[in-house]
């Protein structure tokens, strides 16, 4: 499932537009930043967005399978079906997601995406999964599944939260453009909508400096410590 950086679906809250959106000449009072810094909520859960070893029958790589996210494990959204963003060491024979409450091992929602080559892709929890529920914690478990006869995977996890956005949060969103936006989001520890909307402006303007930057500034966070990964490519995935 391809999710063009334009759609509108996945950011749409309390009944309020709060995704790429033009800027209102109403709200143009609000202070905008002008660079990404992200600010991650003071909070934390087991999890692991790297791989600690391979598994048999899987091919070892120099990176492992990573989820882009902070090294807390914990990330917050604003989105009721927020975009998951990971780094494929190769093509996998398939690559798994199941969503479970925190503290229960329910599954809620389990989906297999098929991929095609080595890269960063994105992995949006498909329309037809439950919504997220504001404030309750989903541990996220993605597989990376090398092998399918044997089953040989690798394996990453971690917890989102969807929480409301207020309401001035969401007229400065409304006020700004798609750029600041990102900062904005950053700003407020929204990760998952963050790197979202920003890796789709970078898909769409690979060339551009300060997008770079920004993709600089939110993977050299000292929560998130993902610098080998500052060059690795954008891949069109996943389905």
């Amino acid at each position: 499932m391809h999710r063009n950086w334009i759609s509108t679906t996945q950011l749409i809250t309390a009944g309020l537009l709060v995704g790429l959106i033009a800027p209102s000449s109403a709200a143009t009072h609000f202070a905008q930043p002008k660079s990404v810094t992200y600010n991650p909520p003071n909070r934390g859960a087991p999890g692991e967005t790297q791989d600690a070893g391979s598994r048999p029958a899987c091919l070892t790589s120099e990176i492992p399978f990573t989820a882009i996210a902070p090294s807390t494990n914990w990330g917050e959204t604003i989105a009721t079906h927020p975009t998951f963003w990971l780094y494929l060491p190769y093509a996998a024979s398939a690559v798994e997601l199941s969503l479970s409450e925190e503290g229960n091992q329910e599954i809620v929602y389990r989906t297999t995406f098929q991929t095609a080559t080595a890269g960063i892709g994105q992995f949006p929890l498909p329309e037809d999964a439950p919504a997220l529920e504001p404030d309750r914690l989903y541990r996220w478990q993605f597989t990376f599944v090398c092998d399918a006869e044997t089953q040989s995977h690798f394996q990453v996890t971690g917890v989102v939260v969807r929480r409301s956005p207020t309401t001035e949060f969401t007229q400065q969103l409304q006020a700004a453009s798609p750029s600041e936006q990102v900062a904005l989001l950053a700003a407020e520890g929204f990760w998952y909508d963050a790197l979202d909307q920003l890796n789709q402006l970078r898909k769409a303007n690979p060339t551009d400096e300060a997008l770079e930057s920004s993709w600089t500034s939110l993977l050299q966070h000292p929560t998130v410590g993902l610098d080998d990964l500052l060059s690795a490519p954008l891949v069109e995935c996943c389905s």
